[in-house]
Parts: structure tokens; C-alpha cells; sequence
């Protein structure tokens, strides 16, 4: 899934600086006043706790492999807070909406607009007219607190990647936005309606939250990864704490114990985690752990309270929220523009960015939240009214880029004519929907996809959208030959076991082909084609001894070269820049050691092997167009309609003479 192998580690600090201990179902202004006013300092440094991590792991230090799950602790950090001080104010009958939308404006707000607006400049300056008309539709979806469903929505398997998008991290804002907007609705009805049962709905609330998140993440783990109903169990953790429903412990040992086992989870999501580990259990790990090192302060500091509360600690927990928001956007306008300095993958680059990011997120803690944050006295309708013409003048000006189609006059003619492969749709040429199976809802053509030809040779082109990116320049190479096409979004070819109840396409889609279609129809040729990785050896094997033991035809159809940005954005650098070589510097490494590997391997089974790393690179020149100015690959690796024929009419050459025999048998 592009969502989560290219993107995880986005949140949100935006929660209040104060805790305590409110409950639902019990009385006293003394209780209510001490949540609503008492500091926790504890509460402060584990923001540190989350927020380094997270810069460290996007800033590509080694080491923190899950430093991404640092959204989940700050979602159940607002929970708490939040949740406690709405509880506070309703049973101490001051609890006003208007009050509460204003903190939380004058709390988010000042920062997060001075961010948009010197990002949205560098976004004038640097992006090219595709990538521009990219950013103002984020820009406007975060003003509309809804940046969780517009990526959620557009991330997909070839859009850009996440080092593209420098607002990609207000996703986590929209999550607690969204959150913002019903939870103190919610609270008000369940306190005027049902007092008594008030801990056991929000209980029953974060169960079937959690339920959902479960139920769809077998189909869509985008969706649970951005969107706030399957988010909202996190932030059900910490208002449990905080309204009563989980006892906080008493004693001084179950406290230390209560903070040890939760920094201990914690530790472990952060250091022993990785994104290619199941979604919720990283979450699981990081929500259930920051809950528990809360907790363990509740009644009095832990252990770990108060090593969290050393000054050091405290002080980049205060700056975590300027922190959160800019960082992001430095790490993408260095990579895809070398902000800072020209090697952005050099330690020097690398720790810049985290002096830098630190040096500004605490001016801007100094000079933008903390004054702001003081500013109480401020009317409510002063408040609203500054921040709507706000959201509407910055709307309104994503509105004209896209009117103006990203301004295009900032470049020249043959960069904008390259850079427009950066929105290439391949749906057409990959038969998405039909052949190629983009999404889990989606379900193959059989009929239009694997109905053989008795007139002509059958090849069955089996793999991941680098198979899917093959078949209309084999075909149109080929026209002699009926190419079957089974592909799926990062789909190796390999026989697996499905059960009942999976719903992901590939999975499907394999047992189709492996256990129905090459049980029951003959094909001249089994091609197998993917972006291969060193960890598919070992499966490609068994499949080629499991296809070539029942008398079937194989062909292994190699690796691409690929690169570390989209190649259409490397040709208009090296236009722009006037440095030819951008694009051979930024290639991926190891793939043409792979590919040799892989032949080998191949050969050994007893398989045809056909290099598509050398149908596109010579003596150590790769092919970057197709022709004129249209690139060879529109992203990272996938093949243009026009790459496909040009690669297409070279591999076609490797299976010419099988093909030969192949007609006369025909004939």
C-alpha cells in the first residue's frame, strides 16, 4: 500500500498543557478546579517522548524505526486532556462551545497559518504548475480541517509520493479537528441524557471504533490510517483515563509499575517497530503504553513522571507542536529542491534539517503560540471573524492556482511539457479496474483479461503493476501473440493460500491463477513480471519450479532501474539546474545487482530470463525519454504508455524465436 509503505509518523500536539484527574459521576469543585489548572510537567516531556523519534525517523537518522508511531501518543495525550477539561466544565456548569472553539483556535491556529503561508511561498517559488495545483488543493483541504480525507482519498498507488506533499502531516490535524468539532457535542448530550452510564457508552464508543478499525483494515488500511473513525478508539483511551473508566494506580509500586510497563511499550514501538509491521499493532503498542505512562502520574508523579519531567525534556515537549508543523515541510522542500544543501541524503543534510526544524519550531513557540495563547481576553466573535476571512482569503487563493493551472508562465515550455507526466494517468494503458487490480474492491475482467486465442500463441503476463506496465508494449510489439494479463497492485506472482475471509485482491487473484486458470487452460508462455525485491527470491524459486514441473513455459521478465524521485521532476532539475546528470545520480541502488541475481536464479530452474534493466540501461546509460520530450517512466519506475512500447518492442526480441516456432505449430 502506497499509504503506509511510503508515509507513516504524522501528528498532532495541540492538546492543552494542563491535567488532573476530572471524573464523570462524581462531584466537587475542588476536583474539577485542580484538572482544569493543574500543570503536568510529565504530560510535557512525553510530547518529547513522541516528537523526536518522529523528526529523527522522517529526517532519515538511523535508529528509530517506529519513531512514526509518535501520532498515536499525542492522540491519546489530546484525549485526556481534552476530554478532562470538557468533563471539568460541564459538571461545574461553565462549559460554553463558543469558549471552548476559541482556546482551541487561539491553541492551533497562529502557528499552523504562519506555516501555511511561508510554505505555500517556497511552494510558489519551487514547485513546478502539477505540483502546485497538488499543493493548493492540500492547502485547502487542511483550512477545512478535512486534510485526512482529501489524502485519504488521493492516496493511491501512483500518486506522488509522500517527499512531494509538504502538508501531508495535516492529516493528524483533521483527525483531531474532526474531534474537536463532535466530541464536546457528544459529551453535553451523554451528561444531560445519561449521566449515570456516561464511562460505559464512551467505553462502547472506543470498542466499536476499534472494531472498525479491525473490520476495514483487512480491506482498506488507507482509510484506517487517515480517517477519524478508526482513529477515534486513541483518543477514547486517554478521555477514558481522564473521566474514570481505567482506575489510575495508588501505591507507589503500581504506579512505577504502571509507568515502567508503558515506557517499556512505548520504547519497544519506537526501536524494535517498522512500517512494514501490521498498522494497528504499532498503534496498539504506542496507545496502550502512552496511556499507561499517563496514568501512572495520575495520583501522584511516577518514576517515569519524573524523568519525563526534567527541563530538558519539558522544553521540547513545549515546542513539539511548532515542532510537528514544521518540520515536515523543510524535510520535503530539501529533498526535492535542496533547500539546505545539495546531498540530501548526506548526515550533514540530515542533522541541518534537525538543527534547523528545532531552531525555528522554538521561535515560533516564543513569538507566534505563546502570545497568542496568552491573548484570553480577546472577544469570541473577533477570534471567529479573523480566522474565517483568513480561511477564506487563503481559499480563495488555492481556487486561483488552480484556475490558473499552477502558473505555468514561472518555467519554461519544455520543462511544463515534461512536468506534466507528473499527473500521467496510466488507468488506460494498464487496464485498471479490468486487468490491473488498483484496490481490494476491485475484481478481474475475466472475459476481457484471460480468454485465450486458439489461433495464435497465449503468453500470461503475471505480477504487480510492473507487469501491468508491460502488457500494451508487448502487445503492440507482439501482435501475433494474444498476451493475457492478471496483475495486481504490489502483487508478486506466487501461488497463495487464501482464506474465506480475505478480501485483498492479490491474494485473490493468485489462487485464481495458480489454482484455477493454469490448472484448467494451457498458455504457450507463464510470464512473470514485478518490481522484484531481494526478500521475492525465495518465492520466485518455488514458483518457478511449481510452473515449470507441470510442463508450462517460463519466463522471468527482470527488474526496471528505478529512481529515488520521480523521473519526469529529475529531467526538469536538470533542465532548470543545467545539470545533465541529476537523474543518473538519484537512481535506486541495487537493482542491477538484483537483476543479475535474478538470472541467475532463473537459469538454474530452468526458466527464460529476459533483463528489463538492459532493455533500458547500456554501458551504464539509462534511456530517460521515450521520444521527444515525453519521459520514459512517469513516477519512480513505471513505464509511460510510449516507454512501454519502446521497452516492449526490445523485450519482444528475446522471445522472437520461440515465437517463430510457436506460429508454425499455429499454422
Amino acid at each position: 500500500m502506497a499509504i503506509q509503505s511510503s508515509f507513516r509518523g504524522n501528528f498532532t500536539m495541540s492538546g492543552e498543557s494542563t491535567a488532573g484527574s476530572g471524573r464523570f459521576g462524581t462531584s466537587g469543585l475542588s476536583e474539577v478546579s485542580d484538572f482544569a489548572t493543574k500543570y503536568r510537567a510529565d504530560i510535557d516531556g512525553l510530547r518529547a517522548l513522541a516528537v523526536v523519534p518522529v523528526l529523527l525517523y522522517h529526517a532519515g537518522i538511523p535508529g528509530f524505526p517506529g519513531g512514526f508511531v509518535g501520532v498515536d501518543i499525542f492522540f491519546v495525550i489530546s484525549g485526556y486532556l481534552i476530554c478532562g477539561m470538557i468533563d471539568a466544565d460541564i459538571r461545574n456548569r461553565r462549559f460554553s462551545l463558543g469558549d471552548f472553539y476559541k482556546r482551541r483556535m487561539l491553541r492551533i491556529l497562529p502557528a499552523l497559518f504562519v506555516m501555511f503561508l511561508v510554505t505555500s511561498v517556497f511552494a510558489y517559488l519551487y514547485f513546478l504548475p502539477v505540483e502546485l495545483e497538488d499543493y493548493a488543493r492540500s492547502l485547502a483541504s487542511a483550512l477545512g480541517s478535512v486534510a485526512n480525507i482529501y489524502f485519504a482519498g488521493t492516496a493511491g498507488y501512483f500518486d506522488a509520493p509522500a517527499e512531494t506533499k509538504p502538508l501531508l502531516h495535516t492529516w493528524s490535524l483533521g483527525v483531531e479537528e474532526q474531534f474537536y468539532l463532535i466530541v464536546p457535542l457528544l459529551m453535553l448530550l451523554v451528561w444531560r441524557a445519561a449521566p449515570r452510564q456516561a464511562r460505559l457508552l464512551f467505553a462502547i464508543a472506543a470498542a466499536l471504533s476499534f472494531a472498525a478499525a479491525i473490520a476495514v483494515s483487512f480491506r482498506n488500511p488507507t482509510f484506517v490510517f487517515y480517517l477519524a473513525p478508526f482513529r477515534a478508539w486513541e483518543l477514547a483511551l486517554g478521555a477514558l483515563l481522564a473521566i474514570g473508566f481505567f482506575p489510575a494506580p495508588q501505591t507507589a509500586f503500581g504506579k512505577n509499575a504502571c509507568g515502567a510497563a508503558g515506557m517499556l511499550l512505548l520504547l519497544g514501538a519506537i526501536f524494535l517497530g517498522s512500517p512494514s509491521a501490521p498498522l494497528l499493532l504499532m498503534i496498539s503498542l504506542a496507545s496502550i503504553g502512552s496511556t499507561l505512562v499517563i496514568a501512572s502520574s495520575e495520583g501522584g508523579v511516577s518514576a517515569i513522571g519524573r524523568l519525563l519531567s526534567l527541563r530538558p525534556v519539558v522544553f521540547i515537549g513545549l515546542i513539539s507542536y511548532s515542532l510537528y508543523l514544521w518540520h515536515w515541510p523543510l524535510i520535503v522542500f530539501q529533498r526535492t529542491d535542496q533547500l539546505l544543501l545539495p546531498d540530501s541524503s548526506g548526515v550533514a543534510a540530515k542533522l541541518a534539517l534537525v538543527a534547523l526544524s528545532v531552531g525555528i519550531a522554538f521561535l515560533s513557540w516564543k513569538f507566534v503560540e505563546m502570545p497568542f495563547r496568552r491573548a484570553r481576553t480577546v472577544s469570541k466573535s473577533m477570534v471567529f471573524g479573523i480566522a474565517s476571512m483568513a480561511t477564506a482569503s487563503a481559499v480563495a487563493l488555492c481556487g486561483l492556482v488552480l484556475f490558473v493551472k499552477g502558473a505555468p508562465f514561472r518555467f519554461p515550455e519544455r520543462v511544463v511539457a515534461i512536468a506534466s507526466y507528473l499527473a500521467y494517468d496510466p488507468s488506460q494503458a494498464f487496464r485498471s479496474g479490468q486487468c490491473y487490480l488498483a484496490t481490494n474492491r476491485q475484481h478481474l475482467d475475466i472475459e476481457t483479461c484471460m480468454t485465450t486465442d486458439a489461433r495464435r500463441p497465449n503468453y500470461l503476463l503475471v505480477g504487480d503493476s510492473h507487469a501491468a506496465h508491460l502488457w500494451s508494449g508487448l502487445s503492440a510489439a507482439m501482435p501475433a501473440v494474444n498476451i493475457l494479463q492478471a496483475t495486481a497492485s504490489a502483487c508478486r506472482p506466487a501461488a497463495m493460500s487464501v482464506s474465506p475471509l480475505d478480501t485483498r485482491a492479490c491474494p485473490r487473484l493468485m489462487q485464481y491463477v495458480f489454482s484455477d486458470f493454469l490448472v484448467n487452460n494451457r498458455v504457450d508462455k507463464v510470464l512473470l513480471s514485478a518490481s522484484w525485491k531481494d526478500e521475492d527470491i525465495a518465492g520466485l524459486s518455488e514458483t518457478i519450479e511449481t510452473l515449470t514441473s507441470r510442463g508450462f513455459d517460463v519466463v522471468v521478465l527482470g527488474p526496471i532501474v528505478e529512481y529515488d524521485t520521480p523521473l519526469p521532476r529529475l529531467l526538469a532539475d536538470e533542465i532548470l539546474r543545467n545539470s545533465p546528470s541529476i537523474a543518473s545520480r538519484t537512481r535506486t541502488a541495487g537493482i542491477r545487482e538484483r537483476d543479475r541475481e535474478l538470472g541467475r536464479i532463473a537459469a538454474a530452474k530452468g526458466a527464460t530470463y529476459l533483463s528489463v534493466y538492459d532493455a533500458v540501461c547500456r554501458d551504464g546509460q539509462c534511456d530517460e525519454f521515450a521520444e521527444g520530450d515525453i519521459p520514459l517512466q512517469f513516477d519512480a519506475g513505471h513505464l509511460t504508455a510510449q516507454g512501454s512500447v519502446v521497452v516492449g518492442r526490445r523485450l519482444s526480441t528475446g522471445l522472437a524465436g520461440q515465437l517463430a516456432r510457436a506460429d508454425n505449430v499455429v499454422r
